[in-house]
């Protein structure tokens, strides 16, 4: 009878337990990734009470639909896939798993490895290699398996529409070195270690397997030929109980290295949530999701018709700052194409895309509030019309009216400076009108005008000079100057640098002024620095350099400006400009 009873009460307890469900992305396969995550689950159902946990794999065509259909509580996925739910449906990483090398080197960092077989090393080696070729991919969505690549080759300058034969996605990491092997296609490329797990599983043999574009890192065990990034993430759901996550993440960050769940996943365990910036920056310079989603205005004209009348009554000032916009970006265009001809407003060209891509931003946004606003309308007529309507709904439907309102007058504001900014710059540099203006402000103006090239990297731009400093003066040719200074610091100068330093001095002299411009990039040889301000000499002519960008800005400053510019540098040690234009009044 007392056996009886236990048996009973045990039936009773696994009855009552919730079952809690997780979300694992299937890289290679279901199969896989159900028998290398089972245990963990087993684990987190023996550390926390009256919780059952199963593990449900999911394709990746699959996960967002999944996520957003709330079919699991958490979500363990690649860093990327994570990025892209955390901007859609807010979810919101506890952990950070760190991956196990065969030798035990614990691992927080994963990439990707392009790889080919090895009857082909002599034939491919470096990105340069492999143009024209058939590449295997696991899938559009795969961090490690793709889009790592793809960031190395639009770095490269190679196009991956043009310059490639031929890109398929094949579903899993094993059916892209299947492919490899096979002959199918030239190269393939997965995520770190995938390779070296085969290998262990007795799948393939690592000597039939060639590594293109190989890199080193330090304490880094695996075969890589892209950057490094942050290891994958669990994730808790928007509505997943923050009690019941800390304690998943506290059981996690627990987990013993010799523990059968950790083992069974061949990892170390599991650390705090890391910082996932770096893939922000990935997908900012491939203008993917969440970034720099393309918007066309007569979709939204003919799909938001009704909320744009309805705007035109709320803000005229708003509804024409926009067909302003949309106007000037048009003129500006045009401009282009006419001054692109000459090296010289070369510059201004990449103003008109620069400024135009970064309205985007805000004119998404005004139109991603605007059909907020609109639904929560149809709502309200709805309700109007059913009679539903109650004190705390009406005052609801006023809130969300008054934040949509402003998130939109807002981000209409935000335009129309950038748009108040881009044209000083672009009327100036495309004019020889000589004015007054506050040199420091200007200087800023540039630099805010470079901020499309600049955004993507980590470099510090210092002005040093002192305020309400106004001169009289030609401000597009210093325009044209200041821009192209600054390119060159970017592109030579800190050419595999990450964080460069920028300084612009201005000093006021009895008669002129003294810029003196420093960057601590590379510098340049002595042979190469007598030839600096020569036509046509670049140390870029393989990736499209002219050798006009310094050659200009000497005949800028000595023949527009009637000063002097003089250069010095060491391998090494940066580069100074020392530019002297006495014949720039003081005001």
């Amino acid at each position: 009878m007392k056996y009886l009873m236990i048996c009973v009460l045990m039936s009773i307890n696994i009855y009552a337990q919730e079952i809690i469900k997780i979300g694992v992305l299937a890289k290679r396969s279901a199969e896989v990734s159900y028998k290398r995550w089972n245990d963990t689950a087993e684990y987190l159902t023996n550390k926390i009470e009256d919780k059952k946990f199963v593990i449900v794999p999911v394709q990746f065509d699959d996960v967002n639909q999944a996520v957003q259909d709330k079919e699991f509580s958490f979500i363990l996925t690649n860093s990327g896939m994570y990025v892209d739910l955390e901007y859609k449906y807010a979810v919101q990483r506890i952990t950070t798993l760190q991956n196990k090398h065969i030798s035990g080197i614990v691992q927080k960092e994963f990439g990707g490895v392009l790889i080919t077989h090895i009857k082909n090393r002599d034939k491919y080696n470096d990105l340069d290699s492999i143009v024209d070729t058939t590449i295997a991919a696991v899938n559009k969505k795969s961090f490690g398996g793709w889009q790592m690549l793809w960031r190395e080759l639009v770095e490269h300058g190679i196009d991956i529409e043009s310059d490639i034969k031929s890109i398929d996605f094949k579903g899993s990491h094993d059916k892209v070195v299947y492919s490899v092997l096979s002959g199918e296609y030239d190269l393939g490329t997965v995520r770190t270690d995938t390779i070296e797990r085969m290998a262990k599983e007795g799948k393939i043999d690592l000597k039939k397997i060639h590594v293109v574009n190989q890199k080193k890192y330090d304490d880094f065990p695996f075969y890589v030929s892209t950057k490094l990034y942050p290891e994958w993430p669990m994730a808790k759901l928007k509505d997943t109980p923050d009690q019941l996550s800390k304690e998943v993440s506290i059981a996690l960050m627990n987990m013993r290295s010799d523990s059968k769940a950790a083992i069974s996943a061949s990892v170390i365990g599991w650390t705090i949530p890391l910082n996932y910036q770096p893939i922000h920056e990935c997908f900012k310079i491939l203008e993917i999701a969440p970034y720099f989603q393309k918007i066309e205005f007569m979709d939204v004209i003919e799909k938001y018709w009704a909320w744009i009348l309805f705007y035109l009554f709320m803000g005229v000032n708003g509804i024409a700052m926009l067909i302003y916009q949309v106007r000037i970006t048009k003129n500006l265009k045009m401009a282009q194409e006419e001054l692109v001809q000459t090296e010289k407003m070369a510059s201004l060209g990449r103003l008109v895309a620069g400024v135009a891509h970064e309205i985007n931003t805000p004119i998404g946004v005004g139109v991603t509030a605007a059909s907020h606003l609109h639904k929560e309308t149809k709502n309200f007529e709805k309700n109007y019309k059913a009679e539903n309507i109650t004190k705390t709904s009406f005052e609801d439907f006023i809130d969300v009216s008054l934040q949509s309102s402003e998130m939109i007058l807002a981000n209409l504001d935000r335009a129309a400076k950038m748009i108040h900014n881009f044209k000083q710059i672009s009327v100036d540099q495309s004019s020889d009108e000589v004015r007054e203006f506050d040199i420091k402000e200007y200087i800023d103006s540039v630099i805010s005008s470079l901020k499309p090239v600049l955004k993507t990297t980590s470099h510090n731009i210092e002005v040093l000079c002192e305020s309400d400093f106004v001169i009289e003066s030609n401000p597009g040719v210093l325009s044209q100057i200041f821009s192209n200074l600054i390119m060159n610091s970017v592109i030579h100068g800190f050419d595999n640098i990450s964080n460069g330093n920028i300084q612009i001095e201005v000093v006021k002299k009895s008669q002129g002024i003294q810029i003196i411009y420093t960057d601590d990039g590379k510098g340049m040889s002595k042979e190469n620095l007598k030839k600096i301000f020569d036509p046509f000499f670049t140390t870029k002519r393989s990736q499209g350099g002219s050798g006009l960008g310094t050659h200009i800005i000497f005949n800028l400053i000595t023949q527009k400006l009637f000063g002097t510019i003089t250069a010095q540098s060491e391998e090494g040690n940066g580069l100074k400009y020392i530019i002297d234009l006495k014949e720039i009044k003081h005001v």
